[in-house]
C-alpha cells in the first residue's frame, strides 16, 4: 500500500433509470465453437479500464433515484469490475433444441446464460455492492457439436437497449482489436448526467405549452398492480403463455414491407416512408389479434423511442434509460380486423413521428409527481394507457445490432441466435411481449415473443404461410 487514498467519481441517473430499476436483463448469444475464457477476459479488463463508469457499483439515494459509485484511477485491492464466470454442460446442445433452428423454436433456458452467483432479484445490485455486469460461458464441448453460450446479466436501470448494445458492441471491437467510441472520462466527486441537464432545460423551456393529449403512460395504484399481475397469471396458468424464438427470413418481411408501400403509393399516401418496424409492428399487431372473438375489447399497443432522436440532447453516447412509449391510438379488436396492414403501418408511423420533446417532459413530470407522492400512497408510472381492456407491448431493438455479434476475435463461429429473458425476483411471466430483436448473419429477423398459447399458434401460422409462400 502506498498510502495514496481511493479517489471516487458520482455519476448520477435519472428517474428514467428509477423507473426501470425493479427489472434486471439477461441477453445471451449461441456461438458456433468455443470462445476463449481467457480472451474475454482480457477483453473485458481493456473495457472497463476505458470506460470507468461500467467497474462501479449502484447506490440507492431516494425513491426512483440512484447514482453509480466509481473508483478512479488503479482498482481498490480484491475489488471485481465485473463477474466472469464458465461451466461445460455435461448434456449435448441438441438436448435443449433442434439444429438447424426452426422458424419457431423453445427458448434456450436461462441458466446457459448466467451463473448461480448472478443476481435474481434487482435490488440485489445496490443492497449488496455488487459488480454491474455478470457474464458466464457455458461450453458445449461434445465431437462436432461444439458451441458456446454467452450472456450477461445487468441491472435494467443502469442501462436501456441501445446501452447494453454500447457496451457488447465495445466487448466486440476489444476482442477483434479494433477501436471504438470511449465515453467522456468521469472527474473525481460529483459529475452531470446529460440526459438530466437536458430535462432541466426542457422542462423550462416547454412550461408553458399546453399539455398534450398523451395517454401512453399512467400513474397507477396498488390496486391497478394487482388487477396487472392476476391478468398475466391468469395468462400464464389457465392459457398457457410462454417464450419462443421465431424467425423471419428475409424474402417474408421484405414481400410484406414492399406490398405495404406498394399499397401506400396507391392511396396516394406519399408524405413518409413505412419504415420496416412500422410495417413487422403492423403486421404482427393484427395477426395477434386476428382470432379475438370480443370485437369491442379495446387494444393498445406500446412501443418505445429513443430521446436520443433529439439532436439538441448531445445524447449519443449517452447509455442508460432514455425511452418513452410512442404515443400510438388505441384500437378496438375490430378496427384491428378491418384495417389493411398497410393503413395500420401508417397510422403507427404517423404517431411514431408525432413524438415530441414535450411527451417526454410529460412522463418526467409524471416520474416526479410519483416521487412527490411516495410517501402518502403507492404509485409508479407504467407504459400502459389505461383507456385500453388490454395493452401488447412491443419493442424494435434493430439499430441497434445487439443480435448478429461478431465472436470471431474471442475464438468463435457465427452467432447462431439471440436469447434474452427479464430478471424481476418474481415467478410470473409478463405476456402479450413482442420483441424485434433485430437480423442474423443470414438477414433472418429475430422474434423474441411471450404470448398464450391460442395467440402463439396463430402467429406461428401465419408465419408459416409466409415462408411457404415465399419458396
Amino acid at each position: 500500500m502506498d498510502g495514496t487514498k481511493q479517489e471516487y467519481a458520482y455519476y448520477p441517473l435519472t428517474l428514467f433509470d428509477g423507473m426501470m430499476q425493479g427489472t434486471g436483463v439477461t441477453t445471451g448469444w449461441f456461438v458456433e465453437g468455443l470462445l476463449d475464457l481467457g480472451k474475454i477476459d482480457a477483453a473485458l479488463r481493456r473495457l472497463v479500464s476505458k470506460w470507468q463508469m461500467l467497474a462501479g457499483r449502484l447506490q440507492y439515494c431516494d425513491v426512483y433515484t440512484y447514482q453509480v459509485k466509481v473508483p478512479l484511477g488503479p482498482l481498490p485491492h480484491g475489488y471485481n469490475a465485473f463477474s466472469l464466470t464458465s461451466r461445460v454442460s455435461s448434456a449435448p446442445i441438441t438436448d435443449f433444441l433442434k439444429l438447424p433452428l426452426p422458424f419457431a423454436s423453445d427458448v434456450l433456458p436461462n441458466f446457459l446464460f448466467l451463473d448461480p452467483s448472478a443476481p435474481n432479484t434487482p435490488d440485489h445490485w445496490h443492497k449488496n455492492q455488487l459488480p454491474l455486469t455478470y457474464w458466464h460461458l457455458t461450453y458445449f464441448k461434445q465431437p462436432g457439436q461444439e458451441y458456446t453460450c454467452i450472456g450477461v446479466t445487468f441491472p435494467h436501470g443502469l442501462l436501456d437497449g441501445m446501452g447494453i448494445a454500447a457496451v457488447v458492441h465495445a466487448l466486440e471491437s476489444e476482442t477483434l482489436g479494433r477501436p471504438w467510441s470511449v465515453p467522456p472520462a468521469l472527474t473525481t466527486g460529483e459529475n452531470e448526467n446529460k440526459l438530466q441537464l437536458f430535462l432541466d432545460r426542457t422542462s423550462m423551456e416547454v412550461k408553458n405549452r399546453s399539455k398534450n393529449d398523451y395517454h401512453a403512460v399512467s400513474i397507477i395504484g396498488i390496486w391497478f398492480i394487482l388487477n396487472f399481475v392476476l391478468w398475466h397469471l391468469w395468462q400464464q396458468l389457465w392459457h398457457k403463455a410462454h417464450r419462443r424464438l421465431i424467425l423471419l427470413p428475409p424474402k417474408v418481411y421484405g414481400k410484406l414491407v414492399d406490398d405495404a408501400r406498394n399499397a401506400m403509393a396507391r392511396d396516394g399516401k406519399v408524405d413518409f416512408r413505412l419504415s420496416t418496424g412500422d410495417v413487422l409492428a403492423a403486421w404482427i399487431f393484427k395477426t395477434v389479434y386476428s382470432q379475438e372473438l370480443n370485437q369491442s375489447r379495446r387494444v393498445s399497443l406500446s412501443n418505445q423511442a429513443s430521446l436520443r432522436m433529439f439532436s439538441d440532447a448531445n445524447l449519443g453516447q449517452y447509455a442508460h434509460n432514455c425511452f418513452i412509449p410512442i404515443p400510438y391510438p388505441l384500437f378496438t379488436v375490430e378496427e384491428l380486423k378491418a384495417t389493411p396492414v398497410h393503413t395500420l403501418a401508417y397510422k403507427l408511423a404517423s404517431a411514431r413521428s408525432s413524438l415530441s420533446i414535450g411527451h417526454a417532459i410529460e412522463v418526467y413530470n409524471s416520474l416526479q409527481e410519483c416521487v412527490r407522492d411516495s410517501k402518502s400512497s403507492f404509485r409508479k408510472v407504467l407504459p400502459i394507457d389505461l383507456r385500453a381492456d388490454e395493452s401488447m407491448s412491443m419493442s424494435n431493438m434493430s439499430i441497434a445490432r445487439i443480435v448478429d455479434i461478431d465472436w470471431t476475435g474471442a475464438g468463435g463461429g457465427k452467432t447462431i441466435c439471440r436469447y434474452k429473458e427479464l430478471i424481476t425476483g418474481s415467478p410470473i411471466l409478463i405476456s402479450n411481449i413482442v420483441t424485434i430483436a433485430g437480423r442474423l448473419h443470414d438477414g433472418s429477423t429475430v422474434l423474441d415473443v411471450v404470448l398464450n398459447s391460442k395467440r402463439m399458434k396463430v402467429l406461428e401460422g401465419e408465419v408459416g404461410k409466409l415462408i411457404k409462400a415465399a419458396e
